[in-house]
């Protein structure tokens, strides 16, 4: 939703404009013709007529092309930040998962993501694996080599599993004071 407002408005704004220069530099036209072959002198006004319209019309329309550009760079930095996050959270990410998260298209999310990569590359890193996959790496992992790109082990602590490794530990003290005691012969 970032960005879409200023878009929208944007839009509607710069519709608004071409109307009301389509409508007022018609206007201002006809009414020319007709004050010229009627009375000259009121020609005058048709020209402050199209002065009015070309005096409303074009800062419509520069206003909706900056509001559309502002509502479209609002929408890429938020989509950015949500790429860097993501890439905090996961370490590396590829362009399919990163289009699910973003609610976009592949190419879209592939884009934006070589991009950053492009743009920051002490931030986002591209990589290709053996198979040819692209995957993009966080700032985390950006100066890691890509063998150690594997995902940590995941372990439950608790109280239970403690209590496991302690008595596991002795076992093997156990074990490594045994082997080293040998009977005498």
């Amino acid at each position: 939703m970032a960005g879409k407002p200023s878009k929208i408005g944007g839009v509607v704004t710069g519709v608004l404009g071409w109307l009301v220069l389509l409508f007022g530099l018609s206007i201002a036209l006809g009414l020319g013709v007709l004050f010229y072959v009627l009375w000259k002198p009121l020609v005058a006004l048709a020209a402050v007529l199209m002065a009015i319209s070309l005096g409303i019309g074009i800062p419509l329309v520069w206003g909706g092309r900056a509001l559309r550009r502002s509502g479209t760079d609002v929408e890429r930095q938020t989509r950015e930040q949500a790429l860097l996050s993501l890439l905090s959270q996961l370490g590396r990410v590829s362009a399919v998962r990163a289009a699910g998260a973003l609610g976009v298209r592949v190419e879209e999310a592939d884009a934006l993501l070589t991009a950053l990569a492009k743009g920051q590359p002490d931030r986002v890193a591209l990589d290709v694996d053996e198979d040819g996959a692209v995957w993009y790496r966080g700032a985390a992992l950006a100066h890691t080599p890509a063998s150690v790109w594997a995902a940590p082990a995941r372990v439950r602590v608790g109280a239970r599993a403690a209590q496991e490794q302690g008595e596991a530990e002795g076992e093997s003290e156990e074990a490594e004071a045994k082997a080293g005691e040998k009977p005498a012969t």
